[in-house]
This record gives structure tokens, C-alpha cells and sequence, in this order.
């Protein structure tokens, strides 16, 4: 694995096996063969705490197939579901190659299993709401879209721009405090603090930003954030 960058981490503490890994399957980057998702899980095996948490982000691409490929909601969702589906099938492909103690180390969920909880729910309100009340933050959320090939060669309307600055704001709770599935601790739940992706982006340097408080103080009180997370730009060799 070729490691570009560490944001909030360092190559020491992630050789260390400091942090429980997560790594997320956007649905709409190529990137994400089963080859290259292959080279991710054994890279992760490696460096992980304890286990993986592979989160494939369906319901997020319904967004992205609704604005930018013209489906309408029901089948952009539908869509969106399949083709997580297929996604899913081809780790836990790669999941049968494995020998049985690294295989039970990886989880896949979908993305409604790492949302589905009132710590998200609060998060996504206040983001929202600054969305819209903060003309620093919405600019900063509708740069970080334009970044997208796909809307560079199309001309949105500001409404449909803010219909996908859902997908950014849905996202920034489940990277902004690491990735928590299963619970509560004390239930048996977990939570992953180290993410490796291919590229850095505007939603990184957003992240951290909001992670130091950096953009907003305010925000970032209200956003209750207790978690160190690590985000690594890598990609397999």
C-alpha cells in the first residue's frame, strides 16, 4: 500500500495498530474494484486494533443518482440498493479467501447501520441547520460538491446543489467521530477512529477544521466531538 497522507495521525501510531479501521466503499468511485477493495482489507488486517468495519454507502448514492443521472427517488434508491448488493457480494467473495481468523475480523454494513442512531440524528440536525444559517459553511459544503467530476460537467441549479449537500452533511457525523457500530459500548459496540481512502478532498480538510475548531468554536461545542479520528490517503501498489 502506497500511504500519501495522515491527517490527525502519523505512520508510527497507525504501524502501532492504534486504531480500530474503517474503511468506506463510495458507490460511485470506480476506484473501488474488487481488486482494489481486496488490497484495502488485507492492507487493513494488518494495521487494525481489532477488527474492520467495511461500510458500503448505498442510501448516499441514491442522492447522487436522483440529481446527477436523472432517476427519480423511489428508483434512485432502488438503484442505489442493488448496486450495494453487488458490492457486497464481491467482498464477501474476497471474504471466503481468507483464512477463518482473519474472515471473522471484517464486518460489512450498509450505510443506515453506522446512521441509525440518535447520536447521528443530533449531529445531522445542527449540521443542517448551519447549512443553512452559515454562508461560510454552505460555501465551504457546495465547494467540496463542485469537486465531483459529474457536476462540473453539468449545470445545477442552487436547489439541486443543496439537494447534494445531503450527501456531504449525512457524511461528516459518521467520519467527524468515527464510524460506530453495534451499539453502545457496554453493549458490545465499537467505534472506528481510522479511515483509508483513495485522495484527500475538501470534506478531509473540512473534517479536521471541525475537528480543532479551527472553522467555527462554536460549532464544534455543539457538535459534541470526543473522538480522535485519523483519515490515511492510500492506495494499493
Amino acid at each position: 500500500m502506497k500511504i500519501k497522507n495522515y491527517l490527525n495521525t502519523t505512520q508510527k501510531e497507525v504501524n502501532s495498530k492504534k486504531f480500530s479501521i474503517w474503511i468506506g466503499i463510495s458507490l460511485g468511485n470506480k476506484f473501488f474494484t474488487k481488486e482494489n477493495i481486496r488490497e484495502y482489507i488485507l492492507w487493513a488486517l494488518e494495521k487494525t486494533k481489532d477488527d474492520i468495519l467495511v461500510v458500503i454507502g448505498d442510501n448516499l448514492h441514491s442522492i447522487n443518482l436522483e440529481i446527477l443521472d436523472g432517476y427519480n427517488k423511489v428508483s434512485a434508491l432502488r438503484k442505489a440498493i442493488e448496486i450495494g448488493d453487488k458490492k457486497e457480494k464481491e467482498i464477501n467473495e474476497i471474504i471466503l479467501e481468507l483464512p477463518p481468523d482473519k474472515a471473522k475480523l471484517i464486518k460489512i454494513v450498509r450505510f443506515a447501520h453506522v446512521t441509525s442512531s440518535k447520536y447521528h440524528a443530533l449531529r445531522l440536525e445542527i449540521l443542517r441547520n448551519e447549512f443553512k444559517s452559515n454562508s461560510n459553511f454552505n460555501s465551504m459544503i457546495i465547494d467540496t460538491i463542485k469537486e465531483n467530476k459529474k457536476v462540473q460537467e453539468k449545470q445545477l441549479s442552487n436547489t439541486e446543489l443543496d439537494k447534494l449537500a445531503e450527501y456531504i452533511i449525512q457524511e461528516i457525523p459518521v467520519y467527524l467521530n468515527g464510524a460506530k457500530y453495534g451499539g453502545r459500548p457496554e453493549h458490545g459496540g465499537k467505534t472506528y477512529l481510522l479511515q483509508i481512502y483513495p485522495g484527500i478532498g475538501l470534506i478531509d480538510l473540512i473534517l479536521m477544521k471541525l475537528q480543532d475548531g479551527s472553522f467555527s468554536q462554536e460549532l464544534t461545542s455543539k457538535l459534541r466531538i470526543t473522538d480522535k479520528i485519523a483519515i490515511i490517503n492510500g492506495y494499493p501498489i
